[in-house]
């Protein structure tokens, strides 16, 4: 019996006992609605999330610079963009095995690994002098950060109580948003005042301190899971949940514009003539700060529709500003709007996903989303410079615009009818 989407539940006494199952089917549990609410800060949470700040921060002051350094290197454009793409690309490839391994082994042990090995990779950006060392560079890191990234989601929601899992995972969010706000400002800066191997090396030493801090997190008392046959043959279920496959059609969309505009955003800026486009980011972050704890509890309490249909809409605006923009006004405003969108709906699938598969399927629920971020932020930015080469910039960010609010609105509808008639409603 799966656990049924909350905008499915129908109206509830307050005081009444609500039956809970996972989707493995574990043992029936009830919760008191509307009982007073179990508390979610505590010490290894607030930890984990901290160092989500730091590893991040390493991550986003390198990723609008990769694709500006391999130009430098001598590579054309659509080189240059596939190069920071293939970071995700990588990712893509093992965030099936990495959700598998992060629902079996030491969740802790695999972060502290996987965040060493992302350090070493950034630092090796300081020292690559041609296109094959970045590149090698780049592939080792982006295998490294897919166990990263599922690893640290999966082990926070360990410490998240399941009333709470929306409102919990969307501030676990917040060290992504964080260092949206502070890395690609700092690295423009920094690698414009003193050349890229300077923030490749600060970035670095940030995810080694990540590192030293992650032995301060207890380890999870976690439950042995229950070896089902199914788990004992290694199905396609164990490596990706296809039962939320059109919500990963949905993360597709939202993330493409993450690629284009991390791979794209500087250039643009300088084709334009539009100073401080790092302001983007700063907006977006900003204002996420501010809409994901509020997202969190609307998608807690009401549901998905509430977050996802105002999504596609904010979204496609803020890419058309980003199309016509000839100043940075748009540029910021239009990371407002991201902010409003994604910002919103990434957390709120996320949370959703572990609902309906179940905690002790949070690896491959985790991964399995990340399959869709890395899929848009990997294919979108290759794609988009053969449009660039072609057209311009402003074709491909309102091609992208009309692209996610079609697709986008179609896959998730679709999505909610395909539940609600194996619900028989």
């Amino acid at each position: 019996m799966r656990l049924l989407p909350q905008d499915m539940r129908g109206h509830e006494a307050p005081g009444a006992r609500r039956p809970v199952k996972t989707q493995k089917g574990g043992t029936l549990m009830t919760k008191r609605v509307g009982a007073a609410r179990e508390p979610l800060w505590n010490k290894p949470f607030i930890l984990v999330l901290a160092i989500s700040v730091f590893t991040c921060t390493a991550s986003q002051m390198v990723t609008p610079l990769i694709s500006k350094f391999a130009l430098s290197l001598g590579a054309p454009l659509t080189l240059a963009a596939t190069i920071s793409s293939f970071m995700s690309l990588a990712a893509l490839f093992c965030r099936p095995v990495s959700g598998i391994l992060s629902d079996r082994m030491n969740r802790k042990k695999i972060m502290i690994v996987s965040t060493a090995i992302v350090a070493l990779s950034m630092a090796c950006y300081a020292f690559s002098t041609n296109i094959a060392m970045l590149f090698g560079a780049r592939v080792v890191h982006g295998i490294a950060f897919s166990f990263m990234g599922v690893s640290n989601m999966a082990l926070g929601s360990d410490f998240v109580p399941e009333s709470r899992m929306g409102e919990g995972l969307g501030y676990l969010g917040l060290g992504n948003i964080l260092a949206y706000a502070i890395g690609p400002s700092l690295g423009l800066e920094i690698s414009g005042t003193f050349g890229y191997p300077a923030v490749f090396t600060l970035a670095a030493s940030l995810a080694f301190i990540s590192v030293a801090a992650m032995f301060l997190i207890p380890d999870t008392p976690r439950p042995a899971p229950k070896e089902t046959a199914e788990k004992k043959r290694f199905s396609v279920n164990n490596f990706f949940a296809k039962d939320i496959t059109l919500y990963v059609a949905v993360l597709i969309l939202f993330t493409c514009g993450n690629g284009l505009m991390n791979t794209y955003l500087a250039i643009l800026g300088e084709e334009r003539g539009i100073p401080n486009v790092g302001l983007y980011f700063t907006a977006y972050s900003l204002a996420v700060l501010l809409v994901r704890p509020v997202a969190g509890k609307i998608n807690d309490r009401f549901g998905l529709s509430a977050i996802m249909i105002p999504a596609f809409v904010l979204g496609c605006g803020g890419m058309l500003l980003v199309a016509g923009a000839k100043s940075i006004g748009p540029i910021v405003l239009a990371g407002v709007l991201k902010a409003l969108s994604q910002g919103a709906a990434q957390p709120a699938i996320q949370a959703y996903s572990i609902r309906y598969l179940g905690k002790e399927n949070a690896g491959v629920a985790t991964s399995t989303c990340y399959i869709g971020q890395d899929l848009g932020n990997s294919v979108a930015p290759i794609v988009g410079s053969f449009v660039v080469s072609g057209f311009s910039f402003g074709t491909l960010y309102a091609g992208y615009a009309v692209l996610l609010l079609a697709g986008g609105t179609g896959c998730y509808l679709l999505q909610r009818f395909i539940e609600r008639k194996k619900a028989g409603r």
